[in-house]
C-alpha cells in the first residue's frame, strides 16, 4: 500500500491563510504604468529580438504598405476603374485596415511583455521574451510537438521558486493535430517526486483530459469542490491524492485559482490558467505571486517526505520515489474542441460529396 510519510495532523489542520506567515513583498510599480517607445526599443535590444521583428521595423513596413494601398486607391479612382469594379476599392481599404489592426494587436502584446520584463528585472528575477523546446513534464506541454513560451518570468526566491508565462503551440504539416488553445502557466518545484495527479476543472478545461488516465481512478470530491474540480489519479493512489488535496488546501485553491487546473507530475507542480490571463496587470501578478508562495509552502509540506511503498526496495535504494504505475497517467488527452472541429469538417465534407454525386438526381426526383 502506498503511504505518505511526514506532515503531521497539525500541519493538515492549519488553515492556508496562516496569519503567522508574512506575505512576500514585490515591487509592482512597473506594472502600473504604460510602456513608452524608448522602453520598447531598449527591451528589444536587451532581449535580442531579431531586427525583422522589432517595433520600428514593423511600423515602417506597415506604413509603407498603407501608403502603397492608398496610392493604389488613388490610381484606381483616377482611372475610373472603381466605377466598373468597386470591389477593388473595398479590397484596398480592407487590407489597409487589417494591416493597421494587426500592428495595433502586435504593439499591445509587445508593450505588455515590456511591462512584465520591467517588473521581473525590478525584483531581481530572470526574464525571457521567447523560449522554445523547454521540455517541461506537464501534460499540456508534452502533447504538443512544438511549443513556444512568451514572457517567461523565473524567480529563485526560496520562499516561492517559480516560473510563469504563456504557452502557444506551433504546428507544421502533420503536427496540426497537436494544436491546442494558448494557456498561461505557473510551474513550482516539489521537494520530492509524487504520483501523477491532475485536478481537472469541470467548468473550464485547459488540459485536454478526454482519454487522459485510461484505466485510472477519477475521484469525485466532496461538497462545493465537486461542482468545480475532479481528481484524476493512477489506480491505487487514491489515498495519496486525498492526503495531498486536503479540504483546507482545496478551499484555498478555490480562493486563488477557481478558473485554474493543477497537475502534479514527477517533482513539479503546474497551475494552468486561461490564455487570457493578464500577468501585465498589477493585481493579477500579485495574485500569481501569492498563489506561488502559498502553493509552494503547502504542497511542499504535504509532499516533502513522500515515499511510495509499492515501488519496491530495489527502486527505493536506487532513489526512485514513485513506482512505475504511478509515474504517469495513461494516454495523452484529446481536446473536446478538436473532436468537435474534426467531426464538423467530416460532416461538411460528406455533405459536399453527397451533393456533388447525387444532387442532380435528388433535384430531378423532387421535380418529378
Amino acid at each position: 500500500m502506498e503511504r505518505l510519510h511526514g506532515g503531521g495532523d497539525g500541519e493538515a489542520q492549519r488553515p492556508l491563510g496562516d496569519a503567522a506567515v508574512e506575505p512576500v513583498a514585490v515591487d509592482l510599480a512597473p506594472l502600473r504604468r504604460s510602456a513608452g517607445v524608448r522602453e520598447i526599443i531598449s527591451y528589444e535590444r536587451v532581449c535580442g529580438v531579431p531586427l525583422h521583428r522589432r517595433f520600428v521595423t514593423v511600423l515602417v513596413a506597415v506604413l509603407l504598405f498603407a501608403a502603397a494601398m492608398l496610392a493604389g486607391l488613388w490610381f484606381l479612382g483616377r482611372s475610373d476603374i472603381l466605377q466598373v469594379a468597386p470591389i477593388l476599392g473595398v479590397f484596398v481599404i480592407g487590407y489597409t485596415l487589417i494591416a493597421a489592426f494587426g500592428f495595433a494587436w502586435y504593439a499591445v502584446g509587445l508593450s505588455r511583455r515590456v511591462k512584465i520584463a520591467a517588473f521581473a528585472w525590478r525584483n531581481g528575477w530572470a526574464y525571457a521574451d521567447l523560449l522554445t523546446r523547454t521540455r517541461r513534464p506537464g501534460s499540456a506541454f508534452t502533447r504538443v510537438a512544438q511549443g513556444q513560451e512568451r514572457a517567461v518570468v523565473a524567480c529563485d526566491d526560496e520562499r516561492m521558486p517559480f516560473e510563469l508565462g504563456h504557452h502557444h503551440s506551433v504546428s507544421r504539416g502533420q503536427e496540426a493535430a497537436t494544436v491546442q488553445r494558448p494557456f498561461a502557466f505557473i510551474e513550482l518545484p516539489l521537494p520530492s517526486a509524487v504520483p501523477h495527479i491532475v485536478l481537472a476543472n469541470r467548468t473550464r478545461s485547459i488540459i485536454p483530459t478526454l482519454g487522459l488516465g485510461r484505466g485510472a481512478a477519477k475521484m469525485e470530491l466532496e461538497g462545493e469542490f465537486a461542482s468545480v474540480f475532479r481528481l484524476i489519479v493512477p489506480d491505487g493512489y487514491q489515498q495519496d491524492a486525498l492526503y495531498i488535496f486536503t479540504p483546507d488546501l482545496m478551499a484555498r485553491v478555490i480562493d486563488l485559482g477557481s478558473r485554474a487546473e493543477i497537475e502534479l507530475v514527477s517533482d513539479r507542480l503546474y497551475v494552468y490558467l486561461p490564455g487570457s490571463t493578464r500577468f501585465d496587470r498589477a493585481e493579477v501578478m500579485q495574485a500569481a505571486v501569492t498563489l506561488a508562495e502559498e502553493f509552494h509552502r503547502r504542497f511542499a509540506a504535504r509532499t516533502a517526505m513522500y515515499r511510495d511503498d509499492a515501488a519496491g526496495a530495489l527502486a527505493q535504494r536506487a532513489g526512485v520515489a514513485v513506482g512505475l504505475r504511478g509515474q504517469r497517467l495513461a494516454g495523452r488527452g484529446v481536446s473536446v474542441l478538436a473532436i468537435a472541429g474534426t467531426t464538423a469538417a467530416l460532416l461538411l465534407s460528406a455533405g459536399v460529396t453527397a451533393v456533388t454525386l447525387f444532387g442532380g438526381d435528388l433535384v430531378r426526383s423532387f421535380g418529378g
